[in-house]
């Protein structure tokens, strides 16, 4: 899957494992980080066709960065996570420009679902 990266963003270290080896083990490129500091460094150097960004981080709220970074690109793609389900966080992700909510804990097979219908076109 030439050029079809990926980055995690999250400050849990078992989803960050979770998803990066699953996403590995499907022939994604991924990164991670577990903050958005690092997080804004590797969309810039590896500039991701994909994002799991989380809504609450150590260092700043995900969907504040999700409408940031929807300023700063033309196309990025980006799918929240938050182990919240709150409809406010859901609807302001999805206005933000996120394509997608995920509740932790997610299924994923309808992760990888999501991926390859609604991003890679696989």
């Amino acid at each position: 899957m030439k050029n079809n990266v990926i980055l995690v963003v999250d400050d849990e270290l078992e989803i960050r494992a979770l998803l990066s080896r699953f996403l590995a083990r499907k022939g994604y490129e991924v990164f991670s980080a577990g903050t958005l500091s690092e997080g804004r460094r590797l969309v810039n150097e590896r500039n991701p066709n994909l994002i799991f960004l989380d809504v609450n981080l150590p260092d700043g709220n995900g969907l504040k960065e999700l409408k940031k970074w929807a300023q700063d690109f033309d196309s990025l793609n980006v799918i929240m996570m938050s182990a919240f389900d709150h409809l406010e966080a859901r609807e302001e992700a999805i206005k933000s420009g996120a394509l997608h909510f995920l509740s932790k804990p997610f299924n994923l097979a309808r992760l990888e679902q999501v991926i390859q219908k609604d991003i890679f076109n696989n």
